[in-house]
């Protein structure tokens, strides 16, 4: 029904007589092309068992919309530096984290190239503790922008001292604070004992009101995050170039897909039939390029030759 007056049709009989030759209808209301369409009868008994209710709670969902919807498929590509060519592509539903496959994906290109990466460029949406050591466990150079560290406090956690010898933390006026039982997915809590907290100077600037100890969480992997920071701030000229490449070379390829092959859209429904729809796609624009550098070979050896043959006057 809702298809149908997305198109402006707004009877039940023109409806499903559209239906059966309108593949946008079927897809939508996920009918496949063979399948048999209910009769338009069938529709009044719908909305006759749901009522005005249902269909209000329907509307009211396109109401709470927000900008943090993530689309239904996620592509998560690679991208040779030097001549475009795609190295490596995924796609994975909506909700994975882009830091989640890049490893991954970095292992894929190893293992199909056999050659092994050296520097691998990315925007900050990669820039993860677990990234940055998994760069560092295969030796690669991450030219990846840090993030600004979240302030949530007026004591920052750049301020807490990580020491990873002996697993604990100091707080700006020296207090240990270690380890506790509470677990979270991505790190640790560390946790001070209120009779460091009780009369310190920094006291009403770094606890809550509600609080008498003060918490922090150290990610798993934190030095290696540490490291990345570190080396962001020394970032040369050949960093800078390497990240400002990325920057249209990555996006160039997202957005060459999407508007000159299509890949803005699934043609067809699910996750494996959009992996194949990448997969056709990223083949599509390397044949491309082959066909760009075999033409650039060509018009030099044609330019060669004809210099060579040029006669020498006396």
């Amino acid at each position: 029904m809702l298809a149908g007056f997305l198109l402006g049709i707004v009877h039940d009989r023109r409806l499903m007589r559209e239906a059966q030759v309108n593949l946008a209808i079927r897809w939508f209301a996920g009918f496949g092309l063979n399948d048999r369409l209910p009769d338009h009868s069938s529709l009044t008994g719908i909305r006759q068992r749901w009522g005005p209710d249902r269909f209000r709670r329907i509307f009211e969902r396109t109401v709470r919309r927000n900008r943090r919807l993530e689309p239904s498929y996620k592509q998560h590509g690679a991208v040779d530096d030097e001549c475009g060519v795609i190295l490596d592509v995924e796609v994975t539903t909506g909700e994975i984290n882009e830091g989640q496959e890049i490893l991954s994906r970095l292992d894929a290109v190893a293992a199909v190239t056999g050659a092994p990466i050296g520097t691998v460029t990315a925007d900050a949406g990669y820039a993860y503790a677990k990234v940055f050591a998994g760069l560092e466990g295969r030796e690669i150079i991450g030219v990846i922008p840090t993030k600004a560290e979240p302030i949530r406090s007026k004591v920052p956690l750049r301020r807490f001292r990580y020491d990873a010898h002996n697993d604990i933390v100091k707080c700006p006026r020296g207090k240990i604070l270690r380890p506790n039982k509470a677990k979270i997915v991505h790190g640790r809590f560390f946790a001070s004992k209120a009779r460091d907290c009780k009369g310190c100077d920094l006291g009403h600037l770094c606890l809550s009101h509600s609080r008498v100890t003060k918490s922090v969480v150290i990610v798993h992997d934190y030095l290696a995050l540490l490291r990345a920071r570190r080396r962001r701030l020394r970032w040369g000229a050949e960093d800078v170039r390497l990240y400002r490449r990325h920057r249209w070379r990555s996006e160039g390829f997202h957005g060459e897909v999407k508007t000159w092959h299509g890949l803005a859209r699934a043609v067809r429904r699910g996750l494996d039939n959009m992996r194949i729809q990448a997969f056709l796609t990223a083949a599509a624009i390397n044949l491309k390029r082959l066909a760009a550098a075999l033409l650039a070979m060509i018009c030099a050896l044609i330019a060669q030759n004809a210099a060579r043959a040029r006669p020498i006057r006396a």
